[in-house]
């Protein structure tokens, strides 16, 4: 009972299924599964490279003229003069030039020098005196005539250069060491001893020369510099003997010492003036003052009676009082005698009022020479205090200019006692470095048969892998399942095994018998009656897989869709001879099987086979029904493989495939297959290089992607799954079909 489906239901296009981006490292990169299966599927080709190196390494190893190696090993000595000076220099002074210094005395620039033309041309030209023949053999061919050869004895010296160089490998023993060893490889033992003894000579008398040159470099660098260590003593010299001359002195530390003892006794001097000054003042003051209110009382109290005269004036006059007071008691006072007695007074008060002028003039010029002093004091201490600060500046000079000449004069004594010592080494004639161990004898170097081999065939292995690495990426072949699902991301539906009953007679008449043939195999199968003998069985059992392989994926086709089954499918693969054709056939008979009616329509208008497989007449099909006036139903034949089973065969070949099969005629004869038929599969052509496939598939559920596992390239399949992506085109899965080797 086929189901109802309404007109136009496979007419809209549906987006590609489980549209899943690359991941990110998956383009370009060998997975470890993938390694393994390469080398599986390239062990012939691995096997024949390593054994072909191996072989190659074991005739190496026998046929190699035996090479002879000897060694000698040096002392390197750290012999710098100049540097050396410098390093004795203050920093302050060795501005013009620096010279770095290296405890590490075998460096690079070392090594370089030794296998320079400067040393090695002198061996080579005694090395040539001694064998010739082993020079000449690079310009003169075996059996020739060196006087037919135009070459000059410069460029022989340099092929021979090249030859020795080639052949010497001159290193340090350690990283920190001072010993180098200098190993020379020829075939000729003479030879070897030879070059290696005129070596050694060359490495030590450069080490003389180098030394000589060093140390005359040495005294070249102290000639330069004695000339401006001399001026500059002299000029500091002459500074300081003018500092002295101008300010007088010898030494600014003395004279500082002298100008503070006198600078201390002048202000303890000021001092004592400045009080004696204030002292003189106030007298003076006071004697102004008791002269102009002078009186008998006054007197006896005052500063005058300091003076003799003037207290024997005062005594006189208090006494003078004492007879006035008596005699004013008994007489008048114009008594004559008291009058004698006033006029007495009167002239002693006369004489004590000279006394006081006297005095005052006295106290005034002992003032006088007070503030003088007191004034010159301060001149005096004023130029002491300015002395003292003109000396510090001077000092500060002196200091600085006495400072630079004793570094400069020391500067120039080591200068002038390195130049006598270096004078000294110039004479000497002492090797600086050491012959530690001298020429060994020359040691053959016997092949080591066992570890060639063994190293030939870890080489071969390692290049037969890559070899086959590398032809795997050249033939961008798809050789597993998983990595064709990962290429695609679509579901697998179904993985074909290979039938040898089928590859056998493919491409031949037979090819319907054999379908035949192993249908009927599967029907006995089915029935439990095969009647098969023991040989037989192995063969028929795997066409039994075979069969269930098919019903399978036609299985997995029913459950992709629960809700909406799928009535209808194109069988297509990106490239011809995949297995479609065959694909299509055995779906459909594995869909008839299950009591569907099925209907196999050959839609490869270009290159149609069905016919040929199920042996069929193709007299009328598709092409005629769409451009002819014959139905659908008379072109439709039973497929002798199941009763449920029909063909539409491709019919007449038309001039435009593709515009038969976009025609709205094929348009409707679609829809009538699908409102006939349960199941309709259209045998598609390829999806690389044509347009037919998208046309048809836009009105059917989906593309079966067919793929043969070491057929299809992975550039092919990306370009097929690109075009999908662009037409829309609904893809349902991908089915494998396995070859023989997979």
């Amino acid at each position: 009972m086929k189901s109802e489906t309404k007109p136009g239901q496979y007419l809209q296009p549906l987006p590609l299924v489980n549209p899943v981006q690359p991941v990110e490292g998956d383009e370009g990169g060998l997975e470890l599964g993938q390694l393994f299966a390469t080398l599986r599927r390239r062990v012939l080709l691995i096997v024949g490279v390593a054994a072909a190196i191996t072989l190659a390494a074991g005739v190496k190893s026998f046929s190699d003229t035996p090479i002879y190696a000897a060694k000698f090993e040096i002392l390197v000595q750290p012999n710098t003069a100049e540097t050396e000076v410098l390093s004795t220099v203050p920093e302050t002074l060795s501005e013009q030039q620096s010279v770095p210094q290296s405890s590490k005395v075998v460096n690079q620039d070392l090594l370089r020098i030794l296998v320079s033309p400067k040393i090695l041309i002198p061996v080579v030209q005694e090395f040539q005196k001694r064998y010739p023949d082993i020079c000449n053999q690079f310009v003169i061919p075996s059996g020739g005539d060196a006087s037919t050869i135009a070459i000059s004895d410069e460029e022989l010296t340099n092929l021979c250069y090249r030859y020795i160089v080639s052949n010497l490998a001159v290193s340090a023993l350690g990283k920190d060491s001072n010993i180098i060893q200098a190993v020379y490889k020829g075939q000729n033992p003479n030879e070897v001893r030879a070059v290696l003894n005129l070596l050694s000579e060359a490495y030590l008398n450069y080490s003389l020369e180098s030394r000589q040159a060093d140390i005359n470099r040495g005294i070249s660098f102290v000639e330069d510099k004695l000339p401006d260590l001399r001026d500059r003593v002299e000029f500091l010299q002459e500074q300081l003997q003018q500092l002295r001359q101008r300010y007088n002195l010898i030494d600014p530390t003395s004279r500082g010492g002298e100008l503070s003892s006198q600078l201390n006794a002048f202000t303890q001097q000021q001092l004592q003036s400045g009080i004696e000054l204030e002292q003189a003042q106030e007298r003076s003051a006071n004697l102004q003052d008791q002269l102009s209110q002078l009186s008998s009382e006054s007197a006896a109290s005052s500063v005058l009676s300091q003076s003799p005269r003037f207290q024997a004036l005062v005594n006189q006059l208090l006494a003078l009082d004492a007879q006035i007071a008596e005699a004013s008691s008994i007489y008048l006072e114009t008594t004559p005698d008291l009058q004698v007695l006033l006029e007495q007074r009167a002239n002693l008060l006369s004489l004590l009022e000279r006394e006081g002028e006297q005095a005052q003039r006295e106290a005034e010029s002992q003032l006088r020479e007070l503030e003088v002093r007191d004034q010159a004091l301060q001149e005096t201490l004023g130029g002491l205090k300015t002395d003292v600060n003109q000396l510090s500046v001077i000092s500060r000079e002196y200091t600085d200019i006495q400072r630079e000449l004793q570094v400069s004069t020391e500067t120039l004594n080591q200068f002038l006692a390195k130049r006598e010592a270096l004078q000294i080494d110039a004479a000497q004639r002492e090797i600086p470095w050491e012959l530690l161990a001298p020429t060994t004898d020359p040691n053959p170097s016997v092949a080591n048969v066992p570890r060639n081999l063994i190293l030939g065939a870890v080489l071969g292995l390692l290049l037969g892998i890559g070899a086959a690495i590398v032809i795997e990426k050249l033939t961008d072949i798809i050789y597993t399942s998983e990595e064709l699902k990962r290429l695609t991301r679509l579901p697998l539906l179904g993985v074909i095994p290979f039938n040898e009953s089928l590859q056998e007679s493919k491409g031949s008449v037979n090819f319907a018998a054999s379908i035949q043939q192993v249908s009927s195999a599967i029907g006995r199968g089915e029935d439990g009656n095969d009647g098969r003998s023991n040989n037989e069985r192995p063969r028929y059992e795997s066409v039994d897989s075979f069969s269930e392989a098919f019903r399978s994926f036609y299985t997995n086709i029913r459950l992709l869709n629960s809700d909406s089954p799928i009535r209808s499918l194109i069988v297509s693969s990106t490239l011809p001879a995949e297995g479609k054709s065959t694909t299509a056939v055995y779906l459909a008979r594995a869909a008839a099987g299950m009591t569907q009616r099925v209907l196999l329509v050959d839609t490869d208008l270009r290159h149609p086979r069905l016919h040929e497989y199920l042996n069929l007449p193709n007299s009328s099909g598709l092409s005629d029904v769409i451009s002819g006036d014959i139905s659908f139903k008379d072109a439709i034949q039973r497929s002798p493989l199941q009763p449920n089973m029909y063909v539409l065969t491709a019919g007449s070949i038309p001039p435009d495939p593709t515009r038969v099969l976009s025609s709205q005629k094929m348009l409707r004869l679609m829809e009538q297959f699908h409102t006939t038929f349960d199941f309709v599969i259209y045998d598609a052509p390829p999806l690389v290089g044509f347009a037919d496939t998208y046309l048809t598939a836009a009105h059917t559920n989906g593309i079966v992607l067919v793929s043969k596992l070491g057929k299809v390239k992975r550039s092919q399949l990306g370009q097929a799954l690109e075009q999908i992506r662009v037409s829309s085109t609904f893809v349902l899965g991908v089915v494998l079909q396995k070859q023989a080797t997979s």
